[in-house]
């Protein structure tokens, strides 16, 4: 049976009334609650305190209590109703802004610190994922290799899982990883004898795709934890980062609803800032990123309206994670003033599931689309993007494939009438380190939620170093860690 992480987050929010009464300017907490309920749990519980007062929430339903109970208070404060529903010998409760977040009360987490390297010893994996096994818990590796994994204790003889796209699969328990702390990827390659043939024509294999979204893809509402991290380099010097941890309630793919993005805590520092310095702002932010779920939000190459733009073309297959992959190369085939990507997709050749994508605008598509990057820009400037690439992982969980992680990498010229050149680069991520079935009942309130003109830098307080507690996280890259420790301790 899938194990899941002892986190329970518990969203209960105000409803955004034009008019509020009393009752509803009451701090959360505070706000008095009647109800009588015969031999119900918990969670029906929390549905009926939701209904009947216009509260909005989102937790993880298999973390509540499951016995049935007889439940009764009268005019009651909503602190004093949660303590009588969750213990406090088990549960704890904080309010962050009017947010109301309770966690499992339980031992320190397993922190284990390692790097992921090649046979060699020397080359580091980066991007390689590293997860708990049967869970939705884990992070990735940075540029050099390297992670922080934060395991709740209960899940502490789990093994973990250490994969990466071109490598097989390593499995080690966790109490062996703390011991090793560096850990090989061998090369994953296979035979043509081993593979099938291949279709003849890459757009078959597209249309397969797209025939089997709805089988291959969650069909109930996922809500996921993630960590962003945005950082921003000028002429290749850092000058700001700003990370959060976010939610994404992603509805079911067959359904055209869009995704929703709420910010939960972020930090930001911004590094090496002089008076003089040129510094744009990048329309997006976690909104942006999250919408490189290309199956979701279909760019060309992967619309049927648009493939006639495109030219598809095989390349060798891979086998990831044991599962023989086709490796799809698309370049722009059209002339047209239309902006078009280059790249790869990599799609299981069992499932007709798409694994993952590389893709990158071509000059042309920069030329016609490049000024849709800049939400703000300093005043005489002229700001062009030179180079764009994005990608986007999924991962195979639960025989359905997870949107797992997003890249984006800009790199920007910017001058000012023809005298001061520099180049400017933003790179952001976002990862899913943890995940679970939305309650058929939930309802995500408004609080926090990013919108697309939203600029992630203005939402965000300052940077300190022990900010995530047991959040997992992408580790730092060590430039980016020595920045951070040069701009907070100048002397």
């Amino acid at each position: 049976m899938l194990q899941r992480s002892k986190i329970l987050f518990l969203v209960l929010l105000l409803a955004p009334l034009v008019q509020l009464s009393a009752q509803e300017h009451i701090e959360p907490l505070k706000r008095r609650i009647s109800i009588q309920m015969e031999s119900t749990n918990v969670e029906t519980i929390l549905e009926k305190l939701v209904s009947d007062n216009e509260l909005f929430f989102s937790y993880n339903p298999d973390l509540l209590p499951e016995e049935k109970i007889n439940f009764s208070v009268t005019d009651t404060p909503l602190g004093e109703v949660l303590k009588t529903l969750l213990p406090d010998t088990l549960f704890s409760v904080s309010l962050i802004g009017r947010q109301l977040i309770i966690t499992r009360v339980e031992p320190k987490p397993l922190k284990i610190t390692g790097r992921v390297v090649e046979k060699d010893g020397k080359t580091p994996v980066f991007y390689a994922s590293v997860t708990v096994e049967g869970t939705y818990i884990g992070t990735m590796t940075n540029h050099e290799g390297n992670f922080d994994l934060k395991i709740p204790y209960l899940l502490r003889n789990n093994n973990i899982i250490i994969s990466s796209v071109g490598y097989k699969q390593n499995i080690i328990s966790a109490k062996e990883l703390a011991k090793v702390l560096v850990v090989k990827l061998q090369d994953e390659s296979i035979q043509l004898r081993e593979v099938l043939v291949k279709p003849t024509d890459p757009r078959y294999i597209l249309q397969q795709f797209r025939s089997n979204i709805a089988k291959n893809y969650p069909d109930q509402p996922q809500l996921m934890v993630t960590f962003y991290r945005e950082t921003a380099r000028q002429e290749g010097i850092y000058v700001g980062v700003w990370e959060a941890a976010m939610e994404i309630l992603k509805p079911p793919y067959q359904f055209n609803e869009p995704d929703r993005v709420r910010f939960i805590k972020g930090r930001k520092a911004d590094l090496n800032r002089k008076p003089k310095e040129v510094f744009i702002k990048v329309q997006g932010g976690p909104l942006g990123i999250n919408s490189l779920d290309v199956v979701k939000y279909a760019e060309t190459f992967l619309d049927p309206e648009y493939e006639y733009l495109y030219q598809y073309r095989f390349e060798h297959p891979e086998i990831i994670n044991g599962r023989i992959t086709w490796i799809i190369r698309f370049d722009r085939l059209a002339e047209t003033e239309f902006p078009c990507f280059n790249g790869k997709l990599w799609i299981d050749a069992d499932s007709y599931a798409l694994v993952g994508a590389t893709y990158t605008y071509d000059k042309k598509s920069l030329k016609i689309n490049g000024q849709s990057f800049i939400q703000k820009e300093p005043f005489g400037f002229d700001t062009r993007p030179e180079n764009v690439e994005y990608s986007v992982q999924y991962r195979l969980l639960n025989n359905k494939w997870q949107f797992y992680s997003a890249h984006s990498d800009i790199i920007f010229r910017v001058k000012q009438r023809k005298k001061l050149k520099t180049e400017y680069r933003n790179v952001t991520d976002v990862l899913v380190t943890q995940q679970y079935s939305f309650p058929k009942r939930g309802r995500f309130g408004p609080e926090g939620i990013f919108h697309e003109k939203d600029i992630f830098s203005e939402k965000i307080g300052i940077y300190d170093k022990e900010f995530w507690g047991n959040y997992n996280v992408i580790k730092p890259d060590d430039d980016l860690i020595k920045a951070v420790k040069e701009a907070n301790n100048p002397d």
